[in-house]
């Protein structure tokens, strides 16, 4: 055996030369299949008998049972010479130290490690790897594509866990819904859908070298009987067998497929003799498939210690007749010695002839071969986890579930939902005690009240609930915790079907199904009905995206379950460009560099540079990561929460005020080159008369930066500031009417004075760039001029309310609990109490809390989407709120300006000044930064979002550890080295 290397060199190269003087071209094909000839020849003569019958077992490995389990396997592969594994349960650790062990076990001829891998290796290790969807979820995806990447992901994996086989894809057409084996396993009832999609699976694994197996010949699909359980039988004649169940894997054989799994099956078409198992029949597996259909790669049995085969077959039999059928490798005999003793007899007896024998040797030598298993080297342990549950592998996932979501039926088109101002929804998920991932999804797009029932619901709380739904606009009902199979009636019960019917008469219901679409024929009342397929937290989530039309519906039905529920049935829907949730690898962005933000908040945590944040980044429409960090006070009693309301403070200017005078601009109310004066008649003849919005909101109108107004109604203490009496009152009474905190109110006289100092304020001798409030004052005050009411309601009319922000709002005291408002500051110089819930701004907060330049609140997910919004052209969830070109003309750069637009801070050009975002942004980039710790940038190039909220403010706002720490911008890198990081 050490010689050959030596002979390899000699023989290739005396052939190489002989066949260059013949004058023929030797290709590299030829070349190589001869060198793996000629180690199956070599390989092959110094096997022993017993040897060469052991290369034909595939022994049950397990890595969760124990010593005794491992110490039988160790005895079979020295005592027997086997020459496979199939694992099952256990963990990816365990698997490859065993079979690292086993492997070295083995000696020179490694074992071939197979596994029934069909979702992935979370088929066999549930708990600690990623299950991939069911067939026959994969059979609704309409991009088959997406198929070939999941094959190529699991060949990885397999890859990891020293597997060389898998046995999949499941090329079975399920055409009968009782079928208790197959079923949920299949890509459905379909033989082009289940021939395409076993094919691009197949191709997927073999392309990286896993030899993918074609299960279970000759065709599964048709049979209500278990075969683990019993010996099912099929009566249909040969050319329904040809035309359906066959057509698959005749596909699959003619396009390059490695290897084939033979069924338990009993078909006298195929042969006649009474309970006689596919398994053993030469009729079958012979003449059909190698000779009929010309099938050369390798035949596995399907397991042979299922009561399929062994029922009617003694142990040791059934492992000699599958061989003399022509199988080449017996998978999981019953009892190994018996088959070993029984090959032989038949070997001796001439039943087995050498040659066909030596044939079934060197055709598993070969398959060895082609997978590379002419030598081991032990398999890596290190971060085996952490490789096998990539994030870019669960974002595959995620990718195959949104593509299989079907609209069954939607008749006059509600779904998705669109105009959620007149529409008052709750949903209902059954089978669940508490609020769902689902459930949670449906509050990012609208007002949703939820409940949560029982499967076995009382006749007295169904009716109760009824009546409590029945003035909704819809019911989302959510069914979860479903069966698979059709004896458990897929986990439906009839107190469930019975609510659903009363419901259905006093509302419209939605209907979303997280189970099995056989499950569907309970349900064709239902106008309204999504297949989900699986009770997946990844499926609810795109689930409830999808209903609000975030993601498009693409899905069709892979199998006929009801009249009303038929194959390839599905109602496409378009995105309407709401804002989506997706894993970050989804839009390309690597989550493993985005973990670093995690590190750099907790640093400006623990260095009291704030007590916490919520940083969230959207990509393409999607938001791909939201965090919520440390606390909202440095005392740790409340954490943040990621729908945490914050004072956004100068992000007011764009957030409301720009997008009020964008909107104006829009009807032709305002010119932003005209005098403001034109608009706010009260600035005729002051030194603001004829300066222009296009300056004010770049901030070069020369105006000062801002009016300490407060102090002229304080003591002058300064060691113990207070409000002074005649301006302020505890409570509301009289013209004690501006509510400055919530217990706090100031004379309305004193508002004039604000307008008045405003208006007679001076100016600067040049109109260079300097940061103002002032000028978003005025603007304010134009809008309120213009149409009637306060900047508030504008905004509120004419873009949160329509775009479902319902978090998004100046004055949340008035609104909110005050656990959700995020505290600002301990203010001990002007209002004398903690700063919550109501603007932090002085200026602000003494005109009521509502103006141009702070006031408005938010959370970072609502901020997000008004950012989509204008990255979108002004379009988002189907309407279209502003004009690309209005967009497009704030979000330029003021003539000789290096940094502002119209209302909208952009990167810093100039070099020589302080930048205020990373240096990884494109130069199109806009948004703006808050006072209270806040930030928000939308990048055009790269259709990319990021948000950061804080109160680093609290509890002094003269904390400004953040600035100094550049933790803003730091982050800003982090999310562009992640996504430089994914486009290599």
């Amino acid at each position: 055996m050490e010689k050959r290397p030596l002979l390899y060199s000699v023989f290739i190269a005396c052939f190489a030369l002989l066949w260059w003087g013949s004058g023929e071209k030797v290709t590299p094909n030829a070349v190589s299949n001869l060198v793996m000839e000629q180690w199956v020849d070599s390989v092959y003569n110094t096997l022993t008998e017993d040897e060469r019958i052991g290369q034909l077992f595939m022994l049950r490995a397990h890595s969760n049972l124990g010593q005794d389990h491992i110490d039988k396997v160790k005895r079979q592969i020295r005592e027997y010479h086997v020459g496979g594994l199939c694992f099952f349960q256990g963990t990816p650790e365990k698997q490859v130290a065993l079979i690292n062990e086993y492997q070295k076990l083995a000696g020179d001829i490694p074992l071939m490690i197979s596994m029934d891998a069909e979702f992935g290796l979370g088929m066999r290790m549930k708990a600690s790897t990623i299950r991939f969807p069911y067939q026959l979820t994969l059979g609704a995806i309409q991009d088959n594509n997406l198929i070939y990447k999941m094959g190529e992901e699991i060949a990885d994996q397999l890859h990891q866990v020293g597997t060389h086989v898998n046995f999949a894809p499941v090329a079975d057409v399920n055409n009968n819904a009782a079928n208790p084996v197959i079923n949920f396993r299949s890509f459905g009832e379909d033989r082009y859908n289940v021939s395409v999609k076993s094919y691009m699976y197949m191709k997927g694994m073999q392309d990286h070298n896993i030899l993918a197996c074609a299960k279970h010949f000759p065709g599964h699909g048709d049979t209500d009987t278990d075969s683990h359980l019993d010996l099912p039988v099929i009566t249909h004649d040969w050319e329904r067998l040809d035309s359906i169940e066959l057509y698959p894997f005749r596909t699959l054989a003619q396009h390059g497929i490695g290897s084939f799994m033979i069924a338990h099956l009993h078909v006298p078409t195929l042969d006649a003799r009474e309970n006689r198992p596919t398994t053993l029949s030469y009729n079958t597996v012979t003449r059909l498939l190698k000779d009929g259909i010309g099938f050369d790669g390798l035949v596995f049995t399907d397991a042979m210690d299922m009561k399929g085969v062994t029922k009617h077959h003694g142990s040791g039999e059934v492992e000699a007749e599958a061989l003399l059928a022509g199988a080449d490798i017996l998978l999981l005999p019953e009892d190994l010695a018996a088959a070993l003793k029984t090959i032989k007899q038949y070997v001796a007896e001439g039943k087995i002839k050498a040659e066909a024998l030596e044939e079934r040797v060197k055709r598993v030598l070969r398959a060895k071969y082609k997978l590379g298993l002419t030598s081991f080297t032990p398999i890596a342990t290190d971060s085996l986890r952490t490789r096998l549950n990539n994030k870019k592998a669960l974002a595959l996932k995620e990718e195959l579930y949104e593509n299989a979501l079907t609209l069954v039926r939607n008749p006059d088109k509600l779904l998705p939902f669109d105009d959620l101002q007149r529409m008052n929804l709750a949903s209902v998920s059954i089978g669940v005690n508490n609020k769902t991932p689902f459930q949670k999804r449906l509050d990012s797009y609208a007002e949703v009240k939820h409940f949560q029932l029982p499967k076995e619901l009382s006749a007295g709380r169904s009716k109760e609930l009824v009546n409590q739904l029945k003035d909704k606009t819809a019911v989302i009902v959510s069914l979860h915790d479903m069966s698979l199979y059709p004896k458990k009636n897929y986990g439906i019960t009839q107190a469930t079907r019975s609510f659903l019917t009363e419901l259905k008469k006093v509302t419209k219901v939605v209907l979303v199904v997280f189970g099995n679409p056989y499950s569907l024929r309970y349900f064709d009342d239902i106008d309204y009905v999504l297949e989900a397929y699986e009770d997946d937290p990844l499926m609810q989530n795109v689930a409830a995206q999808g209903l609000f039309g975030a993601l498009p519906i693409r899905g069709r039905l892979p199998v006929t379950v009801s009249p009303k529920s038929k194959y390839n049935m599905g109602v496409t829907t378009k995105r309407n460009y709401k804002m989506g949730y997706n894993l970050p690898e989804r839009k390309g962005l690597s989550s493993e560099i985005l973990q670093g933000i995690s590190m750099l908040t907790q640093n400006a945590i623990d260095s009291g540079a704030m007590p916490g944040c919520v940083v969230l980044v959207a990509k393409e429409g999607s938001i791909v990561y939201e965090q919520a960090f440390g606390h909202q006070t440095y005392k740790k009693k409340q954490s943040i929460t990621t729908d945490a309301i914050y004072d956004l403070a100068s992000i007011t200017k764009i957030a409301a005020a720009t997008l009020a005078v964008m909107h104006l601009h829009e009807r032709g109310k305002v010119s932003i080159d005209e005098p403001i004066s034109t608009y706010l008649p009260s600035l005729t003849g002051s030194n603001k008369a004829n300066m222009t919005l296009r300056d004010i909101m770049a901030h070069r109108a020369g105006l000062r930066p801002w009016i300490p107004f407060y102090e002229q109604t304080i003591t002058s203490s300064r060691r113990n500031p207070k409000p002074q009496k005649k301006f302020y009152r505890n409570r509301k009474k009289g013209d004690f009417s501006v509510p400055v905190t919530q217990s706090l109110f100031m004379h309305e006289s004193f508002v004039d004075t604000i307008w008045s100092q405003i208006i007679t304020s001076e100016l600067r001798d040049n109109t260079n760039y300097r940061y103002s409030d002032l000028g978003f004052y005025l603007i304010a005050q134009l809008v309120e001029q213009l149409e009637g009411v306060s900047i508030d309601q504008y905004v509120a009319e004419h873009f949160y309310e329509p775009l479902g922000l319902h978090r998004t709002t100046y004055l949340p005291w008035t609104q909110f609990k005050r656990t959700e408002l995020i505290p600002t500051e301990e203010d001990r110089y002007f209002r004398r109490q903690r700063i919550q819930g109501y603007v932090h701004d002085m200026g602000a907060a003494m005109l009521g809390g509502i103006s141009g330049h702070a006031g408005l609140f938010s959370t970072a997910e609502e901020l997000a989407i008004l950012m989509q919004m204008l990255l979108q052209g002004g379009f988002y969830g189907g309407k279209q709120y502003l004009k690309p070109s209005t967009i497009q003309l704030f979000t330029q750069r003021h003539p000789n300006e290096t940094r502002r637009g119209i209302g909208f801070d952009m990167m810093q050009l100039d070099t020589s000044k302080a930048m205020n975002v990373s240096p990884l942004v494109s130069e199109r980039t806009f948004g703006h930064l808050g006072f209270t710790g806040t930030s928000a940038w939308a990048d055009p190039e790269h259709d990319l979002i990021y948000i950061f909220l804080s109160n680093r403010t609290y509890p002094s706002m003269y904390n400004y550890k953040l600035g100094k720490m550049n933790i803003r911008p730091r982050i800003q890198d982090i999310v562009y080295q992640a996504l430089l990081e994914e486009a290599g």
